[in-house]
């Protein structure tokens, strides 16, 4: 990829170094990608107009004042016979630009074609709308975004930034898509596409508007990287109920089972003389591989990190959190072995200390940041958008009634977690399915 990005950056001039960086970003990696690090914004909502989810979308005044005509756009749900799937369904327009229901469901349609064979039709639709209620928060800020980085381009600019990305999609996507259904050609995929529901164009379309969306988020949002030791003492005392933890233990175990000779006596005498080995400074290790028959013998004997709760026979917990480290236990007699123990390292519980999860409230810092400065980009956006949905009631915009009624979701293509169909744990497979894990409890 060398010779475009030099190509891309003398035909992009001045913002050369940026472009170069998301093409670069693009050949990297970020090709499989499937949505974009931040949350939606809490702040209201600016719909400029409502109009009725019943008709068509008439004239529309955009965020420079310049004025749509969109033809032929329409906002509807589906027939009470048909689906949001089947035929083309506008379920938002952004500055003008249309968001389909495909483009929304794409890529859950994997899933939503196997609910569509299991199904009744009413129920399989209502799972559909129900996903794009979720989603379409973020799929329309996506739009804005994607909008607002290709406003400054020229035509002939604007038309060479899609031909690379279009490249990129056939060198990267491509093949994943293929891998993905087990397919060998372009033709059969589009076959198997359109009994998901959508088209290879769709997807090709997907991810110009991501791509466009990150690298527009990557050059106006100004995230700190930095923060000093006051802030994060500050973030620290005011979270450190998530510091709390619960008193455990590493731990070492050497076991000797009756069965395994000749009586209990011998048994007994064995684990003994390997005591007081152990009391002469002998390996633990070594000697658990030579003379333990417990579960951790191969290992020397070693068991991680272990909650002082989760011991059932309390004689074993107790030694272990009383005795120094490194110093072996007496010899406890269960139920056909014997067994001592010795801790290898030990925590109380209690709150973790400020220097030892410093590094990790800097990231959350970072990380809260971040979010920040990507609701307060998205936000502007909203401020001069014009924006309408199949979902608005009249005087109640349906975008301002999500943020009123629930927490800030990822703003991506996939507000809610990608469906996937090989995966049991999916949310729509077990309602499929009406599977639920049966959790195991360990021995």
């Amino acid at each position: 990829m060398t010779r475009p990005l030099l190509v891309l950056s003398r035909w992009l001039g001045a913002s050369a170094p940026l472009w170069a960086c998301v093409v670069l970003s693009l050949s990297s990696g970020l090709a499989g990608c499937r949505g974009l690090p931040w949350s939606s914004t809490d702040g209201p909502a600016r719909v400029k107009a409502q109009i009725d989810p019943i008709t068509m979308a008439g004239e529309l005044q955009v965020h420079d004042g310049s004025r749509v005509e969109p033809a032929g756009l329409q906002l509807s749900p589906p027939s009470a016979e048909s689906d949001w799937l089947a035929g083309t369904h506008v379920v938002a327009i952004v500055n003008g630009e249309p968001i389909f229901a495909s483009e929304v469901l794409h890529r859950q349609s994997q899933s939503l074609a196997a609910a569509r064979e299991q199904l009744p039709g009413p129920r399989y639709r209502v799972i559909q709308e129900d996903l794009i209620r979720k989603q379409l928060k973020g799929f329309v800020d996506r739009r804005l975004m994607a909008q607002a980085m290709v406003n400054g381009l020229e035509d002939d600019r604007h038309e060479f930034l899609d031909k690379q990305l279009d490249t990129i999609f056939t060198k990267q996507e491509l093949p994943q898509l293929l891998a993905g259904r087990n397919l060998q050609s372009i033709v059969e995929l589009k076959r198997k596409l359109a009994e998901e529901g959508t088209s290879l164009e769709v997807l090709k379309e997907d991810f110009h508007q991501q791509q466009l969306a990150m690298e527009y988020l990557r050059q106006s949002a100004n995230p700190r990287t930095s923060f000093s030791p006051a802030e994060m003492m500050s973030w620290y005392r005011e979270h450190l109920d998530e510091f709390q933890t619960k008193p455990r233990v590493r731990w070492s175990q050497i076991l000797v089972s009756v069965a395994q000779h000749t009586d209990r006596d011998a048994a007994l005498r064995l684990i003994e003389s390997t005591r007081r080995k152990l009391l002469t400074l002998a390996d633990f290790s070594s000697l658990a591989q030579e003379v333990s028959d417990g579960p951790a013998a191969a290992d020397g004997g070693t068991w991680d990190w272990t909650d002082r709760e989760s011991f059932q026979d309390k004689r074993i917990s107790e030694a272990l959190f009383r005795l120094p480290v490194g110093t072996p236990s007496r010899v406890f007699e269960g139920e056909g072995f014997f067994q001592l123990v010795v801790a290898t390292e030990r925590e109380d519980g209690g709150a973790a200390k400020f220097e030892t999860v410093q590094a990790k409230i800097e990231a959350r810092l970072g990380q809260e940041n971040r979010t920040q400065e990507m609701e307060r980009v998205v936000e502007e956006l909203q401020s001069g958008a014009q924006v309408t949905t199949v979902f608005d009631q009249p005087g109640r915009p349906f975008l301002q009634d999500v943020l009123g009624r629930a927490p800030a979701t990822e703003a991506t293509g996939t507000a809610q977690p990608i469906h996937d169909p090989s995966d049991p744990s999916d949310p729509l497979q077990e309602r499929l399915q009406g599977k639920k894990e049966i959790p195991r409890e360990r021995g």
